[in-house]
């Protein structure tokens, strides 16, 4: 299973350790692919930002939009895929997006199933 992750949300106000918590959860206990979704022109600036901030260290790849499916978290829906909808990835949100993500793979959904 994918956890499509929208590369703007590991923009600041997003924290970095945040950001690699939540994608650790996702991938250690939940074992879902993390991929990074992004534009084409910005796959560079997307790595050389996050690779020395360890921010990359979870993710699998990176893609671009709405190649893959899987479970999406975003800053807004988009399409018909599932998503979790979050401003940014900080302390006091990290737990319950982790829920959110947990809830959806220990419900064994597959993308399309939910709304």
């Amino acid at each position: 299973m994918n956890l499509i992750v929208h590369a703007p949300l590991s923009e600041p106000p997003t924290e970095s350790l945040c950001f690699r918590y939540v994608l650790s959860c996702a991938k250690v206990d939940c074992e879902m692919d993390i991929l990074l979704e992004c534009e084409r022109n910005t796959r560079d600036l997307y790595w050389k930002f996050l690779s020395p901030r360890g921010m990359f260290d979870f993710i699998s790849d990176i893609t671009y939009p709405f190649e893959e499916k899987g479970l999406r978290l975003d800053t807004k829906k988009r399409g018909n895929q599932v998503t979790i909808v979050a401003k940014y990835i900080r302390l006091e949100n990290q737990t319950q997006i982790i829920e959110d993500i947990s809830n959806y793979a220990s419900a064994g959904l597959t993308p399309g199933t939910v709304s």
